[in-house]
């Protein structure tokens, strides 16, 4: 509302009647804003008299304390000077001491009346020791408030400050009473009684962290502050709340450097657990406070703090690892029922905390003390003491195997000590069988976890067994059922990683889930597998004798030409995938990451369950699946080069070599080279021309024969033992890398490895045989997971003495290991050069003990039979994987492998070779033909097994026929009959797998010739 009036010429006027509402309603906010200001001050004003009343009261109050305190003192310093001149006579003075105590408590201050408290709680324990009956006339509230006194006493004190009276005074009138204790504990007793231990040790000089020697008056006040805990006269009961505060104390106000060289290994070094006479009752109760999972929560802490606090408690924890009576079952269950629920509590702390980084000197230094800390309490878990802890209560006739399971990380070192236990492993077992079918995936973490322990264990138990001493039930009592159970579960659990969801489409794997548990079962049926391929302890069938159709994706595969390929080959997406599976880890990528890509990429599931298993139990898949398997991926690899080399029209590759000098030229040709590595020309058909040893040319086209003559021969003469490459072991004549190679023929020799393994390679991607006996220990290594430690049986076909003398040591007595004075070294001559090498570090000044022996013997095996031919094994695989992915070989046992590169030792059956071996005449047909052909079969079945290897290799080029048997040769198996004169020898054309044939007359001239032909090495001198 406006009151202005406004004329043109700018004026503004308003009437009377205007001016005085306007003058009215100014009034009105005027009176308005003066009743504000007026209340504002009135509430100013009372504060302020508040204000004063209550700093006069509060002086009052002072003045009045002050005054009291004064008349209190002065009190207290008349009866104490009567006291003085008491002192000499026999007048009691119990009244007076009480009356002093009373005057005390009620004027004390610190920095004025330490002198008279400390003489007050002096002349208090002299009448409690002159007269028991004596504390009776002390009131529980004196007494707690002289106690509150001491606390205060004491958060003042320095390194020079007298504490012996106060901890006497309080051993004998406060803290044993629970009641008073209690009360007392609440009111920062336990904190005032470490200041004084922090203010005695002072400032370190030395910031290392590390058990620091304790001088007498750091011993004398630790042992008063835990003697309630410590002392075993001391039976006063202490309650769950007091140990609590003690140790937030302990974890929480404690500086880093003093808790760790000093607190820690008090509580360590005094502490016990129940179980001996010597025991303070006490302690169980402040191990039911450390143990107790909520702890830290009711403390409320900063971040920093707790976990600074998560740490320090879990350290005091496993301290009680070190003193834990070991034939006391009952120190054993309390300690290990609690155990595995408490490291989960700090580790699920850890890892929820988000603590920022401090860089200060100080948070430096915490930071520090928190990685020693938890690296000393790790050290706990894998110490001898806790392998020990571990294995007696594993031994416990009512062990409960609920509290072991979580635990089972920490076993890794313990592992074979916790599988000598039948009653664990029993336990083990009829847990994981407590209900009628075992479902991967209706089962509870704990039984899945129960499995992995158990395989791990049973895992040890198999790997120390000879297999000449092998019992099945000394392994396990249930061995035969254990390992049908394992074995099916086995697939189950495949079958879980790799669900299928609703309308059969893939689900997401599971893989993480079952990591650690299908690792476990993995490792101990492939222990089994490769034993029982050794001892034939199983019925034959009896590892794919499983119910379950798990080899897919593979189809039908057409036969064509082993040259030519596959013209157009079965590309199956089983095959691809493996392949794929296969080409990833040899790139040392993550294999799990990629069968996860699988499952995105919705793979069918049933490939992921195939592939799965043909990477981790491929043995559970019948032989020969696996190697039309093999086939098919070298087929792959074959078709992949051709269609690259066909763009550049390099398909095929000439090489010409000297008969006598095979090896040396085909190295020269396909050594490994810095520049111009002709590696990739070993993919591609190799057309060999052989210079016999008069410098001519040898007959005969290189259809194929010549050439895996020529690869016959060059490896006959790479494993020569004369050679030097390789040599063979003590009684079974076995082949591996000589290991003083490298001494005998210089570093170079590594080049000759990798050559020999391009070689071989290049025999497996041609599928030809070649007759040789490899070692187990070293194919095994070729082809397998280097990582894995090589099983003691294998020093049996090393050196059987060194394998009776290590199997000895298994069951030596400690007094007889003593004796021996072995340590963790060996001492080789490598041609004359004698040294002395550590099987771990510092192993010269480590002993061989019962507790480590089994150790040693691992170790010792793996020096001779793995590191000492690790750089050869390494160049050999390295030539290989040049040619052919070695990743390939993995589905095959080692056994399997001899057998893929070396054939079966059985030579043909008159049977096999009648139904595979078609016999055609090169003229006209006569009535002696039938008769001709009885001959020939009557003479090649009379053959000896040599000289039916030699007509195998006469014909194909090959000694050893096809793995899958004389039916898959391409082009089949013939002979032709010539009419050539009855002079002349039979022939052959190894290209095409036939042998030609004159019509001798008689049986003993057709038995001469071709004795004689196939013996006499003439190479292509007669094709």
């Amino acid at each position: 509302m406006s009151f202005n009036l406004v004329f043109f010429n700018g004026d503004v006027r308003r009437d009377k009647k205007q001016e005085a509402m306007l003058k009215s309603m100014n009034a009105r906010g005027n009176f308005l804003q003066s009743l504000a200001d007026m209340e504002k001050q009135r509430t100013k004003n009372e504060e302020q008299t508040k204000a004063v009343r209550k700093i006069q009261k509060k002086w009052r109050g002072f003045r009045s304390r002050h005054f009291l305190r004064l008349q209190f003192r002065a009190q207290f310093d008349a009866i104490s000077d009567g006291q003085r001149g008491l002192e000499n006579s026999n007048s009691p003075k119990f009244q007076q001491i009480v009356q002093m105590a009373q005057l005390l408590v009620n004027f004390y201050e610190t920095n004025k009346d330490e002198e008279r408290l400390v003489m007050t709680l002096v002349e208090l324990v002299k009448a409690r020791t002159a007269n028991r009956a004596f504390e009776q006339q002390i009131r529980d509230s004196q007494r707690f408030l002289l106690a509150r006194c001491c606390v205060k006493f004491l958060n003042h004190a320095d390194e020079n400050t007298i504490f012996f009276h106060v901890f006497r005074f309080l051993e004998d009138f406060v803290t044993c009473h629970s009641h008073l204790y209690e009360a007392i504990s609440q009111h920062g007793l336990f904190d005032a009684e470490f200041h004084l231990l922090e203010a005695l040790i002072g400032k370190p000089d030395d910031v290392s962290i590390q058990k620091k020697p304790m001088q007498p008056r750091h011993l004398q006040l630790l042992t008063r502050i835990f003697d309630v805990f410590v002392n075993p006269i001391r039976t006063t009961p202490v309650s769950v709340h007091v140990a609590d505060r003690l140790l937030k104390t302990i974890c929480v106000k404690i500086s880093d450097l003093n808790f760790a060289n000093y607190i820690l290994y008090y509580i360590r070094d005094h502490i016990r657990l129940s179980g001996t006479q010597h025991v303070n009752p006490n302690s169980p109760v402040l191990y039911e406070a450390v143990k107790s999972v909520n702890v830290i929560q009711k403390w409320k802490l900063r971040p920093e703090e707790v976990e600074t606090a998560s740490i320090r408690l879990r350290a005091v924890f496993l301290s009680f690892v070190e003193n834990v009576d070991k034939t006391n079952p009952e120190s054993l269950k309390q300690l290990f029922d609690s155990l595995a629920l408490v490291l989960d509590q700090h580790a699920t702390i850890m890892k929820t905390l988000n603590v920022k980084e401090d860089l200060t000197e100080s948070g430096r230094q915490r930071t520090a003390v928190n990685q020693y800390l938890w690296e000393y309490s790790n050290r706990i878990l894998s110490s001898v003491n806790f392998r020990r802890a571990a294995c007696a209560y594993a031994n416990t006739p009512n062990v409960n195997v609920t509290s072991l399971i979580p635990m089972r990380k920490h076993f890794t070192e313990c592992m074979d000590l916790l599988a000598s236990s039948d009653t664990f492993l029993e336990a083990l077992y009829t847990f994981i069988t407590s209900s009628e079918r075992f479902e991967p995936d209706d089962c509870c973490t704990q039984r899945i976890n129960a499995l992995e322990l158990f395989c791990n264990c049973l895992n040890k138990r198999i790997s120390s067994v000879a297999d000449s001493d092998f019992i099945p039930t000394s392994i396990f009592a249930h061995f035969d059922a254990t390992v049908e159970f394992v074995r099916d579960v086995s697939i189950k659990l495949i079958h879980s990683m790799f669900p299928v969801y609703q309308r059969g489409e893939p689900g997401v794997t599971n893989r993480n889930q079952f990591k650690d548990v299908t690792d476990a079962v993995f490792s101990f049926l492939g222990a089994i597998y490769q034993k029982d391929n050794r001892l034939k302890y199983f019925p034959e069938g009896f590892w794919t004798n499983h119910g379950r159709e798990v080899f897919v994706g593979i189809g039908h595969q057409a036969r064509t030409t082993p040259r030519n390929r596959r013209q157009q080959p079965m590309r199956s997406e089983f095959v691809e995938r493996l392949a794929e599976l296969y080409e990833e880890v040899g790139d040392d990528s993550d294999d799990e990451e990629l069968m996860e890509r699988n499952a995105r990429d919705k793979i069918p599931t049933a490939l992921q369950r195939g592939i799965c298993i043909m990477k981790n139990l491929p043995f559970i898949v019948p032989f020969m699946d696996r190697v039309q398997l093999f086939n098919r991926l070298l087929s792959q690899e074959h078709d992949r080069y051709v269609d690259v080399s066909r763009m550049f029209n390099n398909y095929n590759t000439n090489l010409t070599v000297r008969r006598d000098q095979i090896y040396m030229d085909a190295f020269e040709k396909y050594k490994p080279k810095a520049v111009k590595d002709d590696v990739r020309e070993l993919k591609a058909n190799i057309r060999v021309k052989m210079i016999n040893w008069a410098g001519s040319n040898e007959q005969g086209v290189d259809g194929g024969g010549i050439f895996r003559e020529f690869l016959s021969e060059l490896l006959k003469d790479a494993f020569n033992v004369n050679r030097g490459f390789f040599t063979e072991t003590t009684e079974s004549k076995l082949l591996y890398p000589n290991p003083t190679a490298i001494y005998l023929l210089g570093a170079d020799c590594l080049t000759h490895y990798q050559f020999i393994g391009r070689m071989i390679g290049k025999l497996i991607y041609e599928r030809q045989l070649h007759e040789v006996r490899f070692a187990e220990f070293f194919i095994a290594q070729l082809f397998e997971d280097r990582t894995k430690d090589v099983d003691l049986q294998h020093m049996k076909s090393f050196d059987p003495l060194i394998f009776k003398n290590l199997k000895a040591l298994q069951t030596t007595s400690e007094r007889e290991l003593d004796e021996l004075q072995l340590d963790f070294s060996v001492v080789t001559s490598d041609v004359g050069l004698v040294r002395t090498v550590n099987l771990k570090p510092n192993g010269s000044n480590q002993r061989v003990t019962v507790d480590n022996v089994h150790e040693y013997i691992r170790l010792y095996v793996n020096y001779y039979l793995k590191h000492r031919i690790s750089t050869m094994v390494g160049a050999i695989r390295r030539g290989i994987s040049e040619v052919i992915s070695i990743e390939w070989m993995s589905m095959f046992a080692p056994h399997e492998l001899q057998i893929l590169i070396a054939g079966f030792e059985e030579v043909f059956t008159i049977r096999e070779i009648r139904e595979n071996c078609q016999i055609t005449f090169g003229m006209a047909s006569s009535t002696t033909d039938q008769d001709f052909i009885e001959m020939i079969w009557d003479v090649i079945d009379k053959l000896s097994k040599d000289d039916k290897m030699a007509f195998l290799r006469f014909v194909t080029g090959c000694s050893r026929a096809p793995v899958d048997g004389l039916q898959s040769m391409y082009p089949k198996m013939g002979i032709l009959v010539t009419s050539a004169s009855e002079e002349e020898l039979p022939t052959s054309a190894t290209c095409m797998n036939l042998l030609r044939i004159p019509k001798y007359s008689n049986r003993t001239r057709l038995e001469e010739k071709l004795r004689y032909a196939i013996n006499s090495g003439a190479g292509f001198e007669l094709a």
